[in-house]
C-alpha cells in the first residue's frame, strides 16, 4: 500500500544512514580500536630489545676499540691510566644519553602510530544521505491544475469588470 500512496501523494524528504564499511572491515576497525586504546592506556612500548642491542654493541665493539687504542700507547699510558678510565666513562655516559634519547623518540613514534590508529578507528562509520521529497502524481497534477485555473481566472477577471 505504501507504493501506491507514494505514487499518488509523493514522499516527504528524509535522512538515511548508509554504512561506509562492510562487516569484515567493521570488525577490523573494532580490533584496531581495542589495540590502540590498550596501547595508549598501558603505554608499554617495548624498547628493551633496542637497548639490549645497543649495550651489547658497546660491550663487544666500543670497549674493545678503546682498549686497543690505549694498548698501542705502550707501557707508559696503557689501560691502567686514568685517561683510559675517563675514555670508558665518557663512552658509557654517551651510550646512556643516546639510549635515553632513543627511548623518548621511540615512545613518541609509538604514541603517534597509536593515535593514527585511534583516529582511523573512530572515523564516522556511516554516511548521512538526504533523500529529497517527491511530488506524487496527484501533487504534480494539482500543481498544473492550479496554474491552469489561476491563469483562467486571470483572463476572465478583465472581462467581468468590463461589463
Amino acid at each position: 500500500m505504501a507504493g501506491i500512496s507514494s505514487f499518488l501523494f509523493g514522499d516527504a524528504g528524509k535522512m538515511s544512514q548508509v554504512p561506509q564499511f562492510n562487516p569484515q572491515q567493521q570488525g577490523a576497525l573494532n580490533q584496531i580500536l581495542a589495540q590502540a586504546m590498550g596501547g595508549l592506556q598501558g603505554n608499554k612500548f617495548d624498547f628493551e630489545p633496542i637497548e639490549q642491542q645497543a649495550r651489547q654493541g658497546f660491550q663487544q665493539q666500543t670497549i674493545p676499540s678503546i682498549a686497543e687504542r690505549f694498548s698501542r700507547m705502550g707501557s707508559g699510558g696503557g689501560q691502567r691510566s686514568s685517561a683510559f678510565a675517563g675514555s670508558l666513562g665518557q663512552a658509557a655516559s654517551g651510550l646512556d644519553t643516546n639510549l635515553a634519547s632513543m627511548r623518548s623518540q621511540f615512545g613518541q613514534t609509538q604514541q603517534g602510530q597509536l593515535m593514527h590508529l585511534l583516529q582511523m578507528a573512530l572515523s564516522p562509520q556511516n554516511e548521512n544521505i538526504y533523500m529529497p521529497s517527491s511530488q506524487g502524481f496527484l501533487g504534480g497534477m494539482s500543481g498544473g491544475m492550479g496554474q491552469g485555473i489561476g491563469s483562467g481566472i486571470g483572463s476572465l477577471l478583465p472581462m467581468l469588470f468590463a461589463l
